[in-house]
């Protein structure tokens, strides 16, 4: 069967995709990719490709911006069977009620989506009840609901993701970039986070936290070596330092048998001089890692971080120590909490003086703690069909100082990069000028993540096209 996936991101590499796409290919399937944006390559698709299937990758609050276009296909193209993952519908499967979704998949789906499909192929009017983890919509508007399966415990069973679909959808790209994953799972339980929502989802049903062996991975950049001229690696793991004994061993032979830059995102309180020293060792020219609150209360009570601020500025030292630049994480307008709390989060990041700071306003997405949170202090006033697509710009809960912190988050990168002392950051937050604030943030992070933290060399005509994309994306 043709399988087309939809995306709306046009800076990176989706990797959910990629791999969907490489097991489906094993099975003899066809797949395409294109993105909502280019409304010329997907009537292409669509009259030549012919998909079968549309499937969607959905994230809470840009979910929505899918459903005109499913919506206008499925008038067209009426015997198109539209399918949706991600981790929207695993934490939101009502989902499913949407008039243009046909199924919708909770959790893994490198196996159930090709089961899925493998049955649609020997008959359209299966109506699959005994297949894990797909809600299905029958004829009749009710829904069928299996159940959960297995976690996949050897993520060395799967393929390689598919980059040869998001080549053919990008064309132009200069390949200086790719992105992988090393592991899946967190065996944390931030509030703020999915991860305990997936962790009860699974229970009972694997490993949570897995890993790819070093073997497997560098058989994977061995090819895309051959294949690509590739500047920096961008590693998508939640918590690239969870596993010492994995980290040695990366360490050892990455360097020798790949040795191409990497970027990665690590938790602070697991961070010790040994690891800081393996992770230069092996390349490692940049990292991300979450501060996400300075206050106490806020940080360990109310979004479970369970990490003393001495940790993270630690973790900061001795990344300064090894020459490994460092982006901080921090999450501002938090129920509860007041602008005073949010200032002292930027005071710390004043002071630490990152290579760039990411600020965002809290999101309440479904199912997560923090937002049962919210709602018992009655602070919820939307509801999750209603979230904004990004959590730059507004929080959906009822906030002090909301014009004060809008106006703070926007400032916050850039105020702390020029080190702009906190009390003139109190002033100037008091200036209405969120709007060119947001201008100014959203150049100084482009600036800061392209020559800072993800940084690599490309064609004049390259950086323009990635500089256009970059500040046409609204979810930035």
């Amino acid at each position: 069967m043709n399988v087309l996936f939809l995306t709306n991101d046009d800076l990176t590499q989706p990797l959910s995709i990629g791999y969907l796409s490489s097991v489906l290919l094993r099975d003899g399937h066809r797949t395409e990719l294109t993105s909502l944006r280019n409304t010329a390559r997907q009537k292409k698709l669509l009259t030549e490709f012919k998909p079968d299937i549309i499937a969607l990758s959905l994230v809470t609050g840009r979910h929505t911006l899918f459903l005109d276009t499913v919506r206008q296909i499925k008038k067209e193209y009426p015997g198109i069977t539209v399918l949706a993952g991600g981790p929207h519908p695993t934490f939101y499967p009502e989902f499913i009620h949407e008039e243009s979704i046909d199924a919708v998949c909770r959790g893994e789906g490198e196996i159930t989506l090709p089961a899925l499909i493998n049955a649609f192929e020997r008959d359209r009017r299966f109506l699959p009840d005994t297949i894990a983890n797909w809600w299905v919509k029958k004829p009749d508007g009710s829904v069928i609901k299996n159940d959960v399966g297995p976690l996949i415990e050897d993520l060395d069973t799967l393929p390689y993701p598919d980059r040869d679909i998001y080549d053919r959808a990008y064309p132009c790209n200069e390949h200086a970039t790719v992105y992988a994953m090393t592991s899946r799972g967190c065996p944390f339980k931030c509030s703020y986070c999915f991860n305990h929502a997936y962790q009860e989802l699974y229970l009972g049903k694997g490993r949570l936290c897995r890993r790819r062996s070093v073997g497997n991975l560098l058989g994977e950049f061995e090819k895309l070596k051959q294949s690509y001229p590739l500047q920096i690696i961008v590693f998508q793991d939640d918590t690239f330092n969870l596993d010492k004994a994995w980290l040695k061993e990366f360490a050892a032979q990455y360097p020798r048998e790949i040795g191409i830059p990497f970027h990665c995102h690590l938790r602070a309180d697991l961070l010790d001089e040994e690891s800081a020293a393996l992770l230069r060792a092996a390349g490692c020219i940049s990292v991300k890692l979450g501060l996400e609150a300075a206050e106490e209360h806020i940080r360990n009570n109310v979004f479970n971080r369970c990490m003393s601020l001495e940790q993270f500025e630690n973790a900061c030292s001795l990344l300064r120590g090894q020459g490994i630049r460092f982006a901080t994480e921090n999450i501002l307008a938090v129920p509860g909490s007041t602008l005073e709390n949010d200032l002292l989060t930027y005071e710390v990041n004043y002071r630490i003086r990152p290579d760039f700071c990411f600020a965002t306003l809290l999101q309440l997405y479904p199912r997560t703690r923090i937002a049962g949170y919210a709602v018992s202090m009655g602070l919820v006033t939307g509801a999750p069909a209603e979230f904004p697509a990004t959590f730059y710009q507004d929080a959906s809960f009822t906030l002090e100082h909301k014009q004060e912190r809008g106006c703070l988050r926007a400032l916050f990168a850039l105020g702390a990069g020029l080190h702009i002392a906190p009390n003139i950051m109190r002033l100037l937050i008091l200036v209405r000028l969120r709007k060119f604030y947001e201008l100014c943030d959203r150049l100084w992070k482009g600036y800061c993540l392209r020559f800072r933290i993800y940084p690599y060399q490309q064609s004049a005509a390259g950086f323009a096209r990635e500089a256009l994309h970059y500040m046409r994306e609204k979810c930035y």
